[in-house]
């Protein structure tokens, strides 16, 4: 007994100075970097929707602002809007319990197991069971993918991605790596309103630069562009190394003009140019599917995160399987897509429903 309290003291402390060098490295610091200019988006992107729908708006400071129209107000902030509750935004907020829930009445959801760095023995044991690759997450936390590895196939890559997704939850959870390509779909009280398809980020060669100096001026030209079309920087992180090394590349290759090379699995740090609005090819009984989904944790507004092959065929022959669902599922995924001419502007649409629903 004493020897496992050692063990589970030594891994919590290994895990504080793990989490404490990813909270502090410069990949942290270049995220803090990107906080003004997606102040500067959603600012914007609130003044538009506030002339689409006839209401007046005006900041109240902490980063909130206040639509009113017709005697009615609401409140947002960046991209969360006054809908669900706080106790629905915890429970998907909580993967291990929405992977219950949703396993519960049947749905196809990955092959997972909650653990904490005190028992990776036991995730361990789990990736020993099953074929493949793995990603480990926060269980709680980690929004917008921080914390995320893909590609764990060692117990080395088991250990060092569980203390870096350690920094954001005490629980984490290791997943089967699903097949297939991202989708998002997104209902407002069951109405499908967007859905869109999140590919890998990655760099363009142009047959000079290294893998490494390729990502420093992607995170520049996102930086500087006039016109946005990231949120989040490309950082170097485990997910990026694993990806490489699975396929052979290292930091300091130099890809040929022209090429493009996929720099991580995890899509969180997407750009326009990997985003593409599919609203007009899913499939209507993977609609159906999604608004059931969302329908387990009663979420009004809700993104439903799912892994398809083919989101043009029925659900039986797409290969679909659950991966999340978000109740605070980020405006800006629907804002900044590639066909820009597809887009879907589902802020006006939120709103009105919002005013709608205010006696």
């Amino acid at each position: 007994m004493f020897q496992k309290l050692k063990k589970a003291i030594f891994l919590g402390r290994r895990g504080f100075e793990q989490g404490r060098t990813v909270l502090f490295s410069k990949d942290w610091r270049l995220k803090n970097r990107f906080e003004a200019p997606r102040d500067v988006f959603f600012n914007d992107y609130w003044v538009k929707v506030a002339q689409a729908v006839g209401a007046e708006i005006d900041s109240v400071g902490y980063g909130y602002f206040r639509l009113k129209r017709d005697g009615k107000s609401t409140f947002v902030k960046r991209g969360e809007v006054m809908l669900d509750d706080h106790i629905t935004w915890d429970i998907a907020g909580n993967k291990p319990l929405v992977h219950r829930l949703l396993q519960e009445q049947g749905y196809e959801t990955p092959d997972y197991l909650e653990y904490e760095l005190s028992s990776i023995s036991e995730a361990e044991s789990f990736m020993r069971k099953h074929d493949g690759n793995f990603v480990v997450k926060p269980a709680n936390g980690g929004a917008g993918g921080w914390g995320i590895t893909t590609k764990i196939n060692t117990i080395s890559r088991l250990r060092k991605a569980s203390y870096k997704a350690s920094a954001f939850s005490g629980k984490l959870i290791i997943e089967k790596e699903l097949p297939g390509q991202n989708y998002r779909l997104l209902y407002l009280n069951g109405e499908l309103i967007d859905a869109i398809r999140r590919d890998s980020p990655g760099v363009t060669g142009d047959g000079i630069s290294t893998l490494k100096d390729l990502i420093r001026i992607e995170n520049e030209t996102r930086l500087n562009s006039t016109i946005p079309y990231a949120l989040s920087p490309l950082t170097v992180d485990l997910d990026c190394q694993y990806t490489l090394a699975d396929r052979g590349d290292t930091l300091n290759n130099i890809p040929a003009k022209g090429e493009r090379v996929e720099i991580k699995t995890a899509t969180n740090q997407y750009s326009r140019y990997e985003n593409h609005s599919v609203m007009d090819k899913i499939h209507p009984s993977i609609v159906d599917y999604g608004r059931e989904i969302s329908k387990v944790i009663n979420v009004t507004l809700s993104g439903v995160d799912l892994m398809m092959t083919d989101c043009t065929r029925p659900l039986k022959e797409s290969e679909c399987v659950v991966n999340e669902i978000n109740t605070t599922p980020g405006l800006h995924h629907h804002a900044l897509v590639s066909n820009s001419e597809h887009e879907v502007a589902v802020g006006p649409k939120i709103i009105e429903y919002i005013f709608e629903q205010i006696k």
